[in-house]
């Protein structure tokens, strides 16, 4: 064992490893009971899902991010589309083929490729602001407060909200992050200003109430789901980070951190025209 000397004046060590030309070192660290006590992380974060922005995520510490799906959502559209003319053109008795079959995969793959890449991009954000709990809402709050043809496919065929929740899970766990299922009933309707829910109005991404409160919906919706199942004080909010989807990666949006009412959206993602078919996912 060599005796060393460290920065400092604390005493190290050098001794040989367990193969030959290896070495291990070592050196004591004093901890403090204050550091000992302190968590490495006790921050929350809360999430609400959707087809035209994907996922408002705000957390305690004042962060809010936006996911924004309407392109995904168009291009799922759009593949669906074509997979309904080709089953039109089928013989009587046939309801696939080999090329519709492909479109299902291709459909499947992107939409999945793109939930996945998000995952790992909000949980890399949420584990380095300190996040230790993620609340997401259960899907049954959703069709029970906006059902209609149009959420159902949207959460069903394209979102796939079940698998989106196990892939959040799973890809949660890796960085020490609980994910849990909470009641979001009437957060996106709920005026964070007066408290009321009948007297909301909601048009395209906008929020408004008779008492003056003028807000982007999703993100006061996931900061009202927050607020309701946490104790901890919420810090003020930032300028929201909005997302967009490059078929590879998710990339910071040219308007990020305009103010939600500068926003200008489509009225809809969902086709007048007809339903977004079902069947494969």
């Amino acid at each position: 064992m060599l005796g060393l000397k460290s920065h400092g004046g604390i005493p190290a060590s050098l001794g040989a490893g367990g193969g030959q030309g290896t070495f291990r070192a070592s050196q004591p660290v004093t901890v403090s009971e204050e550091t000992q006590d302190t968590p490495l992380a006790d921050e929350t974060a809360a999430l609400d899902t959707g087809a035209n922005n994907l996922v408002a995520c705000t957390t305690t510490t004042g962060e809010q991010y936006l996911y924004e799906g309407r392109e995904l959502f168009q291009r799922f559209r759009d593949t669906t589309r074509e997979i309904a003319r080709l089953q039109s053109k089928l013989e009587e008795g046939r309801y696939s083929s080999e090329r519709i079959r492909r479109l299902y995969r291709k459909r499947t793959r992107r939409r999945n490729h793109a939930q996945e890449a998000l995952c790992r991009d909000l949980l890399d954000r949420l584990y380095a602001e300190g996040v230790d709990t993620v609340y997401i809402g259960g899907l049954t709050d959703v069709l029970d407060t906006h059902w209609s043809v149009e959420t159902n496919a949207k959460t069903h065929n394209f979102w796939a909200f079940k698998k989106f929740t196990e892939r959040l899970v799973c890809t949660a766990e890796e960085y020490g992050i609980s994910v849990e299922i909470q009641s979001e009933a009437w957060t996106s309707q709920e005026c964070p200003q007066c408290g009321s829910t009948g007297r909301t109005i909601r048009q395209q991404d906008t929020l408004t109430c008779p008492c003056g409160f003028e807000g982007h919906a999703d993100l006061t919706a996931s900061e009202t789901f927050l607020k309701r199942h946490t104790e901890q004080v919420v810090r003020p909010m930032a300028r929201p980070v909005r997302f967009e989807w490059d078929d590879h990666d998710w990339s910071e949006s040219s308007r990020s951190h305009e103010r939600p009412k500068e926003q200008r959206s489509d009225p809809s993602t969902v086709p007048r025209d007809g339903n977004v078919a079902s069947g494969e996912s």
